[in-house]
């Protein structure tokens, strides 16, 4: 279900001129903008291969059930399974509890949110109209939607404050049999599974409780006992509440993998709040970092670059490597489509005053819009490229030498070409005025 709101507006063809003239500035601003975060890009990217290439040559194969003096800050690769001798984890409001390495709540709210869209048409006078629609729609999403930056307000509100929020927990230390993982090794371990409540002692918040378990005492409910008391499911308990004057404890649902906090998960309503819970559980790990005595953490190579490879079963260091550079490749990609076509967009928009210009006459105005579309993109590919280009000799300043000094010894041999062809020519013109030009040379 979803409303519209379309708000036309009017503008002049002076606003409109005005309008574009600023954007000029604000694109040559984003160009820059985009031609630095391109840069980075591809240095990221070269010095990232170099590190690894760096790496895979000086890693050390090692075991991960005992320690080996003689690797202390070594770079090495190991594998094995994940513990931690920490108690088991649990979750401070539900009490969900898990003996796994990490337990985490994810909380979704059903929300509002909005969407604009916009459609100008060229009126006489080169004037415009615009018709821009504020559509609304409920989803549901485990971030705050800020409804304060909505059109319409009225209507369309999302609590800024969540009565439950997301967390995550983790064991400490978590060890690779006799290694402690740093937390840069900790933070990647994110396989997590959807755990199954219905084995859970599940602690129902006071407001959600039946007048008939209010007491002090009825603090931890497990699913079994919960059945009596809150809607669970289609269980026939839950349909003869439905009937009952509506409180608090209507809204309580439990089922095997989430609980729900609304009257009815089939018919959401606004706010309604589910609430999964899932775990990282032990398990092999293969491992690629530097061995500080008994702890692995991030190695930074010659060129200050930090990496850290973690991937699940046994995998060869060999395959990691090769992972890490398909990873590194395949992002730097990512960014690089991106970032051109944001530079095109960019450039579009400083060329947008020429075009508005043009709309005095209409047919004009079209082939001026194509032309700039053309420049546009011809800027995108010359300014991207060479971005690109500068920022890999950039990270290798040999290769950037040796091009700077052919581009140099080309433009010497260039010069000196033109000068020989020069002198040339004026000496076949003037045959008796030899004798003078060995004076003037020597």
């Amino acid at each position: 279900m979803s409303d519209k709101i379309t708000v036309t507006s009017r503008n002049s063809y002076w606003s409109r001129v005005k309008n574009s003239f600023w954007k000029i500035w604000l694109g040559i601003f984003l160009v820059i903008l985009s031609i630095i975060f391109l840069f980075k890009n591809e240095q990221s990217f070269v010095e990232t291969k170099a590190a690894l290439n760096e790496w895979a040559e000086i890693v050390q194969e090692t075991i991960s059930t005992e320690i080996n003096p003689q690797l202390d800050n070594a770079e090495v690769h190991l594998y094995g399974e994940t513990s931690s001798p920490a108690e088991s984890l649990q979750d401070s409001t539900f009490g969900i509890i898990t003996n796994d390495l990490k337990l985490n709540r994810n909380v979704s709210m059903y929300q509002w949110t909005e969407e604009e869209s916009e459609k100008c048409t060229d009126n006489i006078w080169w004037s415009e109209t615009c018709e821009t629609t504020y559509s609304y729609t409920k989803i549901w999403a485990d971030y705050p939607i800020h409804s304060d930056d909505f059109y319409q307000t009225q209507w369309h509100e999302n609590p800024t404050n969540w009565k439950y929020e997301s967390q995550e927990r983790e064991k400490s230390p978590i060890l690779v049999w006799v290694y402690t993982l740093s937390s840069t090794f900790t933070n990647k371990l994110q396989n997590y599974k959807t755990l199954d409540l219905s084995t859970q002692n599940i602690i129902v918040p006071e407001e959600y409780k039946t007048s008939d378990n209010s007491s002090n005492s009825a603090q931890e409910n497990t699913i079994e006992d919960n059945n009596n008391s809150y809607l669970y499911g289609d269980d026939t308990q839950a349909q003869e509440n439905t009937q009952k004057n509506e409180t608090n404890y209507q809204k309580f649902h439990i089922y095997n993998d989430h609980i729900y906090i609304g009257r009815n998960e089939s018919e959401p309503e606004l706010w309604d709040l589910k609430i999964t819970f899932s775990s990282v559980k032990t398990g092999t790990v293969s491992i690629i970092w530097q061995q500080v005595w008994d702890t692995l953490t991030s190695y930074a190579t010659s060129n200050w670059k930090s990496i850290a490879l973690l991937q699940e079963w046994q995998v060869s260091a060999e395959s990691m490597f090769a992972s890490a550079q398909s990873a590194n490749k395949f992002k730097t990609k990512l960014f690089r489509i991106l970032l051109l076509v944001l530079m095109f967009i960019w450039f579009s928009m400083i060329f947008e005053f020429i075009t508005t210009l043009a709309k005095v006459l209409p047919f004009l105005s079209r082939i001026v819009w194509a032309w700039t579309g053309i420049v546009a993109f011809s800027l995108t590919l010359i300014f991207g490229f060479l971005t690109i280009w500068i920022s890999r000799l950039a990270v290798r300043p040999i290769v950037w030498v040796s091009c700077l000094a052919i581009v140099v010894v080309w433009i010497i041999l260039l010069i000196k070409t033109k000068k020989n062809k020069k002198a040339k020519s004026w000496n076949d013109s003037n045959p008796k005025n030899d004798k003078d030009l060995e004076i003037i040379e020597a």
